[in-house]
């Protein structure tokens, strides 16, 4: 196998292990099942990865790549404004599928979620730590510097779990009546009521802290 066969060999294993992972989890995906979609000899993983859980990192490292976001710091825009282009920037992230790989980097996400692996740690410093320290930060230009450590926290978890909650529940949404619209077709609306909610939660903190 020449050199150009190599690199061409372990692409298509990580581009089809992104995919099986996406699709499978860790646990029941099979180096036989990426081998297959990459059209690889089983032998291929060990040769390229050193085996099923290294190419599992790499996955890991492909579909969140270090330092890939970055934080606003544009302190001329009223916290207000900052809040909303977060969470627009946060919902579009998650919520808009018109590019495969952010489609499959939730999908793990998720199976991680529900069955962490000691590669949430990597994910949760890449991926979301940055987006929690500019959302804490927005916060607390909302709050005031005096807030408190716990109410800080706890506002931040709640808008967290309001962008999340129908990348977390929607196959449960799709089964209730009246139906509940999928965010995807109402991005816009859906941001502007996350925004107005969580502005409503945040200027009622601060009216019980200023007492």
């Amino acid at each position: 196998m020449n050199e150009k066969q190599d690199v061409n060999t372990k692409d298509a294993l990580l581009a089809s292990a992104i995919e099986v992972f996406a699709d499978k989890g860790f646990d029941a995906a099979t180096v036989r099942d990426i081998c297959g979609k990459a059209k690889a000899n089983v032998a291929a993983v060990n040769y390229h990865f050193g085996g099923k859980e290294a190419l599992y990192v790499a996955v890991l490292e492909e579909v969140f790549p270090k330092g890939e976001y970055t934080v606003s710091v544009d302190t001329t825009i009223a916290p207000e404004k900052r809040l909303h282009g977060f969470l627009r920037d946060l919902a579009g992230e998650i919520y808009e599928r018109g590019n495969e790989k952010i489609t499959q980097r939730w999908a793990i996400f998720l199976r991680e979620m529900a069955k962490p692996s000691k590669n949430l740690d990597m994910i949760a410093k890449r991926s979301i730590q940055p987006r929690a320290d500019e959302l804490r930060d927005i916060i607390a230009d909302i709050l005031g510097p005096e807030t408190d450590r716990l109410t800080m926290e706890y506002a931040s978890s709640n808008i967290w779990a309001l962008m999340l909650d129908h990348l977390l529940t929607q196959p449960v949404l799709d089964r209730l009546t009246p139906k509940r619209p999928p965010v995807q077709t109402n991005l816009d609306a859906f941001v502007d009521h996350a925004a107005r909610f969580s502005l409503g939660g945040l200027e009622a903190l601060k009216r019980d802290k200023q007492g």
